[in-house]
């Protein structure tokens, strides 16, 4: 019987893709339809889930002193979040997933064989009962939660939220918050359901494409007749076989561009919904029925989660077998084109298909899962390069000018060589000065911890900013000591080679630029915030106090000295917060600066294209050779940015653990103190961004250099001579090494996993003193 593609097709994700059609998510033609469908969309998203959510949050705020009623908000808070978010992710992105539906049903994807068309309708079938037995658990889950309620009170709504009428049973007000309370959380439900099942669906999608692909991949080489006949059968086998798994990897790509967002947040929301929910059945032993809600509403989140990732890890784990299943091809008795052929195919297998989280060094699977329950004539030419260059080093220097600036102005960066005798006096004059305010501020710090060694809130209240000075000292000399190898820096980000070559590549340099322009913004607003509550909020807390607890040398009962004493903090403390600014927002921009150039060199390679000449094979050979030249350059570059922030980003993360667990401790302690848990909040704040976008930043240039591979495999080699094949294979294996920041300790980098490890074990020191001290 003849296997209808098309419509074997559609059955992943019809049933979904009409839920979408009514739920309004489809843009229309027709002015009546779109007014229509505009009204719908609004009733559903506006009135049910973000009307909900904003009662939930009211509800929460309420009863903020009553942990059961807070739990009991917010775990069906964090679940309508997560809806929130899937339902503006498809909103946002619904042209995207069209032209996705209609990538499944390319010619590529048609299965050939008996076996093929087996595998393909297995994973139609199993793609239907994801869906059923997914939507079965999930409507239960939603009748228990809308009818518990009703059997053990019914003169209680069935959701914990605000009731903005305070009506009683049988009044107008209960029974429309009822019926609300049904459509809301049904409306949630059943686009819920849609949003994973389809993920579910194109996830198998995707593992039966590799399961095929896996079968075409074992029967090359094999069932030919003549030698001459099977070279030239392989060669062509090997080339289908390549084109097919593109294919897939671009069928990869565009779906996790599509899902990997909303559902990061549906596991970060799944988180608190669970933490929430075991807090709630730990505290209903007693009562069944809320009990058995609970314990139905738990296994839906802990289905919802897992069925993702578990499908999701499918797709990595089939593709780690590709090598070996390329490897059962009769490729032994191959000539010695095709060997080379199959050689770079499996060099490329090498590299497993993911579906990637927010955090790009990892991907949804079973272990996620796991983590979750713990750019005529030569004048106009001529104008047209200067304006270009012009440009370029307009964009570069906006990655690090005011930081430079100010370095320069505190007299840490290198002198000018055009400097006169009086400028370099000046410039050495101000580096005193900004040494003897961090030198004195410490010393104050360290006799007040003297005078009170044995106090152990006097010695966490200097800590806190003992330690931050401390990071700065290190952050002043370490610039200080190192400024020609920074100036050197700055001089080699303006180098041509890191010049943009095409308007994609001008493209995703000015966009890594602006990034960097955003995140120094809100990291200097973040800061000053922090800053000036720690320098005001003591006035009006206690006027008789300094704002940073010091040594102080006269006493505070007389004016001029309290007065004094608060004017040399603050003239001390708001230098030292703009160089922790320019520091911290210059390496991000650094590490950005590196990213945008690694991205840049990955457009190149992808777009090198075909060699149908001599011509064309002399053309990609030269461009092969300019991008060595590139990444050689980038590797250079790396190195210089290191050497910039190793040291003083180490004493950065080595401080950062005192402040978290001094702070950790003072917030503990002194709970009931409003003003003082504000300044301590935004501080911490602070401290968490200041080593987080280190870290962030540079797991981002390790990830954009982990798959230049995949951008070179990318291009279309098969079409090009020997010499370029051999060249691009050299390339793909140096590739597989990728990019890091490295600590003073040379085992350990700059990562997100660095940077959870820091607050782990901040939170743990915090714990043993807290112990310790009880």
């Amino acid at each position: 019987m003849e296997l209808n593609f098309d419509s074997s097709v559609s059955s992943f994700y019809s049933i979904q893709q009409r839920i979408m059609h009514y739920s309004s998510l489809y843009p229309q033609e027709l002015p009546w339809k779109r007014w229509l469908h505009t009204a719908n969309f609004i009733l559903i998203f506006g009135f049910f889930i973000m009307v909900l959510n904003l009662l939930l949050l009211m509800y929460i705020v309420i009863n903020i002193g009553d942990m059961n009623e807070v739990i009991k908000g917010f775990f069906l808070l964090a679940t309508c979040v997560a809806c929130a978010l899937k339902i503006l992710s498809l909103k946002f992105n619904i042209l995207e997933l069209d032209r996705l539906f209609a990538h499944m049903h390319d010619a590529e994807f048609k299965p050939l064989s008996l076996e093929e068309q087996r595998i393909f309708l297995n994973a139609r079938q199993l793609s239907r009962t994801t869906r059923n037995s997914y939507s079965t658990v999930s409507l239960c889950s939603l009748v228990t939660m809308l009818l518990t309620q009703y059997a053990i009170d019914n003169t209680q709504l069935p959701l914990a939220t605000y009731d903005p009428f305070h009506g009683e049973r049988g009044s107008f007000g209960f029974r429309f918050m009822y019926v609300y309370h049904c459509c809301a959380l049904s409306s949630a439900c059943f686009l819920n359901i849609t949003f994973d099942s389809l993920c579910c669906s194109i996830f198998i999608f995707i593992r039966g494409q590799l399961d095929i692909f896996a079968l075409r991949l074992q029967s090359i080489g094999k069932g030919l007749q003549s030698e001459m006949a099977t070279d030239a059968e392989m060669l062509l086998q090997l080339k289908r076989c390549i084109h097919y798994h593109k294919k897939i990897v671009e069928l990869t790509a565009d779906m996790e561009a599509i899902v990997y967002k909303p559902i990061s947040g549906q596991i970060f929301c799944s988180v608190l919904v669970l933490t929430a929910n075991f807090y709630s059945m730990s505290q209903l032993t007693d009562e069944t029925l809320l009990l058995l809600k609970m314990l139905i509403y738990q296994n839906c989140m802990l289905t919802q989660i897992f069925i993702i990732c578990y499908f999701a890890g499918e797709i990595t784990e089939r593709s780690y077998g590709l090598p070996h299943d390329l490897y059962k091809s009769n490729w032994v008795g191959a000539h010695r084109t095709n060997q080379r052929l199959l050689l770079m195919l499996m060099q490329r297998l090498d590299l497993p298909l993911r579906i990637k989280t927010l955090n790009s060094s990892h991907s949804f699977d079973l272990m996620l899962f796991s983590s979750a329950l713990q750019l005529g004539l030569w004048p106009k030419f001529f104008f047209m390069a200067c304006q270009l260059m012009s440009e370029h080093h307009e964009i570069t220097s906006t990655f690090y000018k005011y930081q430079v600036w100010y370095f320069n102005f505190l007299g840490v960066w290198q002198v000018p060589r055009h400097a006169t005798r009086w400028q370099r006096c000046l410039h050495q004059l101000r580096f005193c000065l900004i040494l003897s305010i961090v030198a004195i501020m410490l010393l104050f710090f360290a006799i007040r911890v003297l005078a009170n060694i044995d106090q152990l809130n006097v010695i966490l209240q200097v800590f806190f900013m003992f330690a931050t000075e401390v990071s700065c000292m290190s952050k002043l000399l370490s610039i200080k000591l190192r400024n020609r190898n920074h100036a050197r820096l700055i001089e080699a980000m303006h180098s041509s080679c890191f010049r943009p070559g095409s308007k994609k590549e001008a493209l995703i340099f000015r966009r890594g630029a602006e990034r960097s322009i955003k995140l120094r913004n809100f990291y200097a607003c973040t800061s000053l915030l922090a800053a000036s509550l720690i320098l005001v909020m003591q006035w009006f807390v206690d006027n008789n106090a300094l704002p940073l607890s010091m040594y102080e040398p006269c006493d505070l009962l007389s004016s001029g000295c309290y007065y004094g004493l608060y004017f040399y903090q603050v003239m001390s403390l708001m230098p030292t917060c703009w160089l922790n600014i320019a520091f911290d927002s210059i390496a991000p921009s650094l590490l950005y600066f590196l990213e945008t150039q690694l991205a840049m060199l990955a457009s190149h390679l992808e777009s090198l294209g075909t060699a149908e000449t001599d011509e064309d094979n002399l053309r990609i050979a030269r461009e092969l050779r300019n991008c060595c030249v590139h990444y050689a350059h980038i590797f250079q570059l790396k190195d210089l940015v290191d050497g910039f922030i190793k040291v003083p980003g180490s004493v950065q993360m080595l401080c950062s653990v005192l402040v978290l667990v001094s702070n950790f401790y003072a917030i503990s302690i002194r709970t009931k103190e409003t003003a003082f848990m504000i300044m301590m909040a935004s501080y911490q704040f602070v401290m968490l961004l200041q080593i987080f976008i280190i870290c962030y930043s540079a797991d981002e240039m390790s990830y954009r250099s982990a798959v230049l591979s995949h951008s070179l495999y990318s291009a279309d080699w098969t079409t090009w001579n020997r010499s370029n094949r051999k060249l691009a294979l050299l390339m793909m294996l140096r590739f597989n090494e990728p990019l890091h920041m490295h600590t003073l300790n040379h085992s350990q980098c700059f990562n997100s996993t660095t940077f959870s490890s820091i607050v782990n074990c901040s939170y743990s020191y915090f714990a043993l003193l807290k112990r310790v001290n009880s």
